[in-house]
């Protein structure tokens, strides 16, 4: 359901539309309580009766709600009204990572200073039991101050008192982790993920490694012209390393990078 710019959704006041996707539109509004400006994220009205949808929606909520981090996006409540479910976020004003990336990749001092927050936030998250399986530069919001925030865990995997065992799949992924099910954006997912196995942490490591790869370079690690030979790329080829795309990066940041990608 698109809400209109003016609408009022509890005590909260629409402003303007800040994006949208498959995982629900996100909206700037007024919180007239607390007079701020906050982010809410509501499902379409298309998706809302899916029980699927909603159970990631859902899930989303948990997710980030459990993780208290400088570089995660803050979540303040879940709420309804009008029959509409709603997630209340942080606002970042900034531009996501994608928009910011150039050509020929980032400067190294750049590059690090974006880097080394962007895997902390993923280490935190991790240590937490929550796998995000959806990390790209569009879900890697840039603040006009520079911080980095991590957003979107729409379709996070959490293990112990948010969702599996590490023994089978419970109620929050039992219907996203079936085999030969594949979730994610295909030019970052790990290959197990690109096969629709089991995943974990380190999945989350692999996308890191890729999109490391990208922020270094300008250039994804694997190609392709269609999804099915994109898989098969990240399948079966060795990426070179990221000396010999550019020299003048770091040796050391080579390995690293190479390490996440094995």
């Amino acid at each position: 359901m698109s809400l209109l710019i003016g609408q009022t959704l509890g005590h909260y006041r629409i402003l303007r539309q800040l994006g949208a996707g498959g995982m629900g539109e996100v909206y700037e509004a007024e919180d007239m309580k607390l007079g701020r400006r906050v982010a809410l994220k509501v499902l379409p009205e298309e998706t809302a009766r899916d029980s699927q949808r909603r159970e990631r929606f859902e899930r989303e909520a948990k997710a980030v709600a459990a993780l208290n981090h400088p570089n995660i996006v803050t979540i303040y409540s879940v709420e309804e009204a009008a029959g509409i479910g709603f997630i209340i976020m942080e606002l970042v004003e900034g531009e996501t990572l994608r928009r910011v990336l150039p050509g020929g990749g980032l400067a190294l001092g750049r590059l690090l200073d974006l880097a080394i927050p962007l895997a902390e936030a993923i280490a935190a998250a991790h240590q937490q039991g929550i796998t995000h399986r959806d990390l790209k530069p569009e879900n890697i919001l840039i603040h006009r101050d520079g911080k980095v925030k991590v957003l979107d865990f729409g379709l996070a995997k959490m293990e112990g008192a948010f969702g599996d065992t590490g023994h089978g799949s419970r109620l929050p992924t039992r219907a996203l982790t079936e085999e030969g099910r594949i979730v994610g954006t295909i030019a970052y997912m790990s290959p197990e993920q690109a096969e629709g196995k089991r995943v974990d942490p380190r999945s989350d490591v692999f996308t890191l490694g890729i999109i490391l790869y990208e922020m270094a370079t300008g250039e994804r690690p694997f190609k392709g012209d269609t999804a099915v030979s994109l898989l098969s790329s990240i399948l079966k080829d060795h990426p070179p390393p990221l000396t010999e795309i550019k020299a003048t990066l770091p040796r050391d940041l080579a390995r690293i990078v190479d390490r996440c990608l094995k």
